[in-house]
């Protein structure tokens, strides 16, 4: 009876042992040997040989573990490295070469009141803007071969298809702390910070008045080439373009635009607690002679745009801009001036300012991380996401003279007070309050103050 209890017991051990990892089933193995001989259920003999046997089972089966790796590492040496910490990235094991899929999706809804700034307008009501609009819709890719770089992207929000970037670029070191670069194709103009920084990680829902506007161009085709430390402690970029790639290519009339645009840090602790500075300057051509800045008060579903100036017998633009950005923890701010002058040969030139200043707060304590001159996502702590508070004035006026006699003015101010829910780093929910609270129009003050509620649900890869 004995011999059969021991027996079992054996077994069992055996059986048990085998049940767990290698390391954990020699360890659990000895353990219950020691146990059984301790008690006297087996004998010290017995001890030895089992003890000895599971030994050479463990070697065997770390033996065996050893060649599968080996085996699934020679399979794979030649297999590409994929990557997803939120993003798809395909690359080659030695660096040489890497592709990835890009694209972004914005939805947004909004209620408009206009504070009768359109009655007596012919089709026009107060509550014209109430609605949803898919803002953006973009898909491409972008990736390396060695020392060039490529990127396309498209948007197909409205219905039809718009390239924003399209470009072959190289790069390589200087020296061992500076790093340079150049694009062919179509590529961001190298002028502001508020039209250049990727709307996946903007503050706001909306752009300042002046930024991706005629004051601030975002991307047209041609050369850009960029001059920085290898840590964009300070960065030098230069552009020369001319004219949006619009079916596959420009137009002869489209104005030749040359614009440079330099930032420095002069204090930086980390990537999350910095001050950075930063100037540009922009020279446009006259193209077909043709000028024209238009902008919507407070939401780009409206069609109507009550700033809307164009400038006679044009003859070319010089505009200039600064900008001040900060980041010390969850505390972020960021400010911008534009000076644009749009010359003409027959009437005065039309003067163009702008500004705006904006700050955050992230209540769950994230950071805006800094990268490459601009700020960049920011990633949750929790798992129940990050919440951010923001507020931002903004100011745009012009003025000039038309047949040399007739003073003309535009002006707004505006105040955008926002809310930001981000449950991923890919994933943002916006809700944005816009009002406007001074409105000039061809020189006359309106009593209206148009404001409008928006929200956003955006994701991108």
């Amino acid at each position: 009876m004995k011999l059969k209890t021991t027996s079992l017991l054996i077994a069992g051990t055996l059986f048990g042992a085998a049940m767990l990892p290698a390391q954990a089933n020699n360890e659990a193995m000895a353990d219950l040997l020691k146990v059984l001989r301790d008690k006297g259920t087996i004998s010290a003999e017995d001890y030895n040989m089992l003890k000895n046997a599971a030994a050479a089972d463990q070697e065997k089966t770390e033996a065996a573990q050893a060649e599968v790796k080996k085996q699934v590492a020679e399979a794979t040496a030649d297999m590409p490295k994929i990557t997803t910490d939120g993003k798809l990235v395909v690359a080659d094991r030695e660096g040489n070469w890497e592709f990835q899929p890009i694209g972004r999706v914005m939805w947004d809804a909004i209620s408009v009141d206009n504070d009768g700034l359109y009655d007596g307008t012919a089709g026009v009501g107060d509550n014209e803007g109430r609605g949803t609009e898919l803002r953006r819709a973009r898909l491409g890719f972008q990736g390396s071969i060695y020392d060039w770089s490529y990127k396309f992207e498209a948007d197909f929000a409205g219905g039809d298809a718009s390239i924003k970037d399209a470009y072959v670029g190289y790069g390589n070191k200087l020296n061992d702390s500076t790093k340079w670069g150049v694009k062919l194709g179509q590529s961001h103009i190298a002028f502001g910070y508020n039209t250049k920084a990727s709307s996946k990680y903007m503050s706001f829902i909306d752009r300042p008045f002046y930024a991706d506007s005629a004051l601030s161009p975002a991307r047209e085709s041609g050369v850009a080439f960029q001059l920085n430390d290898k840590d964009y402690r300070w960065l030098l970029a230069s552009s020369l373009t001319s004219g949006e790639i619009d079916g596959g290519e420009t137009d002869v009339d489209d104005a030749d635009t040359w614009a440079v645009r330099g930032s420095f840090v002069p204090f930086m602790q980390d990537s999350k607690h910095m001050l950075q500075v930063g100037l540009g300057y922009l020279n446009r051509g006259n193209g077909d002679g043709s000028f024209r800045y238009r902008q919507r008060a407070v939401s780009h579903i409206t069609s109507e745009r009550p700033i809307d100036t164009s400038v006679a017998d044009y003859d070319g633009s010089k505009a200039f801009t600064a900008d001040v950005l900060g980041i010390y923890g969850p505390f972020h701010a960021l400010a911008e001036y534009v000076d644009y002058t749009a010359e003409s040969n027959s009437n005065s030139d039309q003067e163009f300012t702008g500004y705006s200043v904006e700050a955050g707060y992230f209540l769950t304590g994230e950071s805006y991380k800094w990268k490459k001159g601009y700020n960049s996502g920011v990633s949750p702590k929790s798992p129940y996401g990050a919440w951010q508070l923001v507020a931002r004035f903004e100011n745009i006026e012009t003025e000039g003279l038309v047949g040399g006699s007739v003073q003309t003015e535009d002006e707004a101010d505006k105040f955008t007070l926002g809310v930001n829910y981000i449950p991923r780093k890919n994933i943002r929910l916006m809700l944005n309050y816009d009002k406007v609270t001074d409105l000039t129009v061809d020189g006359a003050s309106s009593d209206a103050e148009p404001s409008a509620l928006k929200f956003r649900a955006q994701a991108f890869w």
